[in-house]
């Protein structure tokens, strides 16, 4: 496939650009906290990095450790000298957009002036890279289906685009392509609009006009499809074992409809084997898969970026550095590499390696730069008009962005399960939140305990259990010593990838016990979140506010559930 380079702007910078600066430009380098040390710095003036991958939510990117065994599988430690790495100062829209402007500020006063790409996760509910100042969230791209309808696909991803563009984000690592075909994927599950290829179709395309005409880079994830895998890719290597004749009219259908469409500006490569295409290697490294599939059969002319190389599929079978190179070898034009700490400089050493051995070619390392850079120019980071001026709390308190938030809460939570006609809880009962913590959200509008406080609005009658994410024994012994008190128990059995589910134990509370239990969980899947015995389940689909309280409101009557069914299955 020859690449057309006809941004004779572009052109010029590629024409003056070191080997280092050329390097640096495809190289998606990690950012986490609120508060840039000097190494963030280092990234920008010394290793000509092109973008940043944001996580304001955390002090410190943090190891992979598999939930299962509890063991680090990879290991991403740095000399930062933090010893408590959760969550990450809280602050405002306003603050974090100033310490975004300033890094962008370093990165213009390099000799070239290339722009700083900003990249996030904003795919709904906990994948909520931006969500300090009052931020409006959504719901998991499977809410979105519940509402049925496509075109609120399209208004939440304008939105998202607003609120994230005017503090300073521009590359969303959205929308969520896969297709949730295994009901026990821990890692895609509800971040899939569905188990149908048409309405991920349908509802991803909406999405991508919405980013589009927000001018937010968007990105189709995780190519070729990684929905029919029980493997958590950040722990261990997926293998997608379905044949050609799936993978075409399952796996491959949004992408393919997304591309024809032209909505796709960057799409990213899944940490998974695909042995229908190559039996061998992982598709981040795969030439069949990068190169002869995507960019060459479905003809895309797009970015292509890795997803992040410190996953422990990716790089305990190759090594982080190695990987990144060998990913630039395979096709890839961008590497997200988040690990602050030696691996920014060994990966940079292993790229040049490469370029030098010619596994990558000169020729094939300036199209990598043109792509990231065109691209960045059609999206106007270049001209760095769009968001000197605007108060980012003035976007966010927009009355139509907030009613939006709250149309889509009230139009994707639903009733499940239902033993007896009428209201779950009725006025007079006595009521239990056995509540788990959220991830580590802890601003005013999320924390642990919202659920709890929203029911307050209904009842005086309700009082509260706290419990880890992933309960341990005092939590267990907790709850057992408090269910004979209440004429019933509200039990919240979410589930969050790297997590351990609770499903079984509140099993347990179910078969033991004549007192009502209603389960409130974040998913439709038996295999991950609904116990078996379950009669009374809410399905949330997301642990954010609005859709809390909107759930607070179905508990009590208050709020008729408009959500529908979002996947082929249904609840026995």
């Amino acid at each position: 496939m020859t690449m057309k380079r006809t941004n004779s702007y572009i052109n010029g910078l590629i024409a003056k650009m070191s080997l280092d600066q050329k390097v640096g430009a495809i190289l998606t380098l990690g950012f986490a906290g609120v508060v840039p040390k000097q190494h963030i710095y280092d990234f920008i003036e010394k290793y000509q990095c092109g973008g940043l991958r944001l996580s304001c939510d955390m002090r410190a990117f943090g190891s992979y450790v598999d939930p299962k065994s509890a063991k680090t599988v990879v290991s991403v430690e740095g000399k930062h000298g933090m010893k408590y790495k959760g969550a990450a100062p809280v602050c405002t829209a306003s603050e974090y957009k100033e310490v975004l402007d300033d890094l962008q500020r370093a990165a213009r006063k390099r000799p070239l002036s290339i722009p700083l790409h900003f990249s996030y996760d904003q795919e709904g509910g906990s994948s909520a890279d931006f969500c300090f100042g009052g931020v409006n969230l959504f719901t998991k791209p499977m809410g979105i289906r519940a509402t049925g309808d496509p075109k609120l696909a399209y208004e939440v991803a304008k939105a998202v685009s607003e609120q994230s563009k005017a503090v300073g984000f521009n590359w969303v690592h959205s929308p969520v392509l896969d297709v949730n075909s295994e009901p026990k994927n821990p890692e895609i599950y509800t971040r899939a609009y569905s188990d149908c290829a048409d309405e991920v179709a349908e509802y991803a395309l909406e999405s991508c006009r919405g980013f589009q005409d927000g001018k937010m880079i968007a990105t189709g994830k995780h190519f070729p499809g990684r929905g029919h895998s029980d493997i958590d890719a950040h722990f261990q290597v997926p293998v997608i074992d379905v044949d050609e004749k799936t993978m075409e009219e399952r796996e491959l259908l949004p992408y393919k409809k997304l591309i024809a469409a032209g909505v796709l500006p960057s799409i990213m490569i899944a940490h998974s084997i695909f042995p229908a295409i190559d039996p061998d290697n992982i598709a981040t490294v795969s030439k069949k898969v990068i190169t002869g599939l995507l960019r060459e059969k479905l003809g895309f002319d797009g970015v292509i970026t890795t997803d992040s190389m410190t996953m422990g599929a990716i790089a305990t079978r190759y090594g982080v550095a190695n990987a990144c190179a060998m990913a630039l070898e395979a096709g890839a034009d961008l590497v997200l590499m988040k690990a602050e700490n030696q691996l920014v400089p060994e990966t940079i050493e292993a790229i040049e390696a490469f370029v030098k051995e010619g596994r990558i070619t000169e020729e094939a390392l300036d199209e990598k730069v043109y792509r990231v850079l065109d691209l960045k120019y059609r999206y106007g980071l270049f001209f760095d008009r769009d968001n000197h001026n605007v108060v980012p709390e003035q976007v966010i308190a927009d009355p139509a962005i907030r009613e939006l938030a709250r149309q889509v809460a009230r139009r994707s939570v639903l009733i499940a399960k239902q033993a007896d006609g009428g209201v779950l809880i009725g006025p007079d009962e006595k009521v239990l939140v056995v509540e788990q913590k959220v991830k580590n959200y802890n601003d005013f509008q999320w924390h642990s305990g919202i659920l709890y406080e929203d029911c307050l609005r209904y009842s005086a009658n309700v009082d509260y259990q706290e419990t880890d994410y992933t309960y341990d024994e005092k939590d267990k012994a907790a709850i057992l010593s408090r269910i004979g008190e209440y004429d019933t128990i509200v039990m919240t059995s979410y589930f969050l990838r790297g997590t351990l589910s609770n499903k079984d134990f509140i099993d347990e509370v179910i078969r033991s016990t004549d007192t009502k239990v209603i389960v409130v969980t974040n998913t439709p899947y038996p295999e991950i979140s609904i116990p078996e015995h379950a009669n009374n389940v809410v399905v949330t689909f997301a642990t954010s506010p609005e859709n809390i309280k909107v759930t607070a409101g179905v508990l009590f009557g208050a709020v008729t559930p408009e959500g529908e069914w979002p996947i082929g299955r249904t609840l026995s």
